[in-house]
């Protein structure tokens, strides 16, 4: 299906249901309503029922993990099919930097959005502290310098706003769940990072640090623009960055929504993208 500005069709009203959805909204949520481009509700199927009519188009998610679109970094703005690339592999925007590390921007893979100019406070890992309240941009390097686990560590530690990504290939993309998996350090002694807090600076942090895409972009929450992507994963759960402790899948006491696993099986692999009312199903 060809992506289309929302202005070229009538309002849509879709319910992507039969999932499971990665949502602070409800942990056990498996499906979400968007209409008009923007999340209207999410819940599980009861309430999906009563929400759907003949109005309403449905999306049978088939057991596929909901979770918000990630952001990657590139020299320089996508053409056409790359932006397509992007948005098959999970990412609904980018951080575009040049090779000198200045005039950034973070650029949502919507067709026709605008760049959002780096907020004045921002800081880049390795260029200085960050201003009190100002985010922390951090580049997940592939050198085999892992350096950057420690310092998204620390500054969430520290309460301090993380944005966190990885530059790409444009042309082949890398599956943006790498990061999280090598942020756990599952094959260390070393401390590392949780998944759900690499997901969240992959995601949400990015967001925040540009300020863009409003104050629930990143999320899946009613009134959040709709941008998120359903992923094939072998199993969920929540998993720490301890081996001494054990992580879980199941356990409704805990009422965290949960992740894939990573490490122990294949890598999830995107199905569907969401942007705003355009869908771009992944082959």
């Amino acid at each position: 299906m060809k992506d289309q500005p929302a202005g070229d069709r009538a309002p849509r009203t879709a319910m992507y249901r039969n999932g499971s959805v990665y949502s602070p909204a409800d942990p056990f949520a498996t499906a979400v309503l968007v209409q008009d481009g923007r999340i209207a509700w999410v819940g599980q199927e009861a309430g999906a029922d009563s929400l759907t009519d003949e109005r309403v188009e449905t999306v049978d998610l088939d057991g596929l993990l909901v979770a918000p679109g990630f952001a990657g970094i590139l020299g320089s703005e996508p053409g056409e099919q790359a932006r397509r690339s992007l948005l098959e592999a999970g990412y609904t925007g980018v951080v575009i930097r040049d090779e000198e590390g200045a005039g950034a921007s973070y650029r949502g893979l919507a067709e026709g959005e605008a760049p959002v100019a780096a907020p004045a406070g921002l800081t880049w890992a390795g260029s200085g502290e960050p201003a009190p309240g100002a985010a922390l941009m951090v580049e997940a390097r592939r050198d085999g310098d892992d350096a950057w686990i420690d310092v998204v560590r620390e500054a969430l530690r520290d309460g301090v706003p993380v944005g966190l990504a990885r530059a790409l290939d444009a042309a082949a993309p890398e599956n943006p769940w790498l990061v999280a998996q090598e942020a756990l350090r599952l094959e260390s002694e070393e401390a590392g990072v949780p998944a759900r807090a690499s997901v969240t600076a992959q995601t949400r942090g990015v967001l925040r640090a540009f300020a863009a895409g409003g104050p629930l972009g990143g999320q899946i929450v009613p009134d959040a623009p709709a941008r998120f992507v359903a992923w094939r994963a072998e199993s969920l759960m929540v998993q720490t960055a301890d081996s001494r402790i054990a992580a879980w899948s199941t356990d409704p006491r805990a009422r965290t929504p949960l992740l894939p696993e990573l490490g122990t099986g294949a890598t999830p692999r995107a199905e569907l993208t969401v942007l705003g009312e355009s869908d771009l199903p992944v082959r």
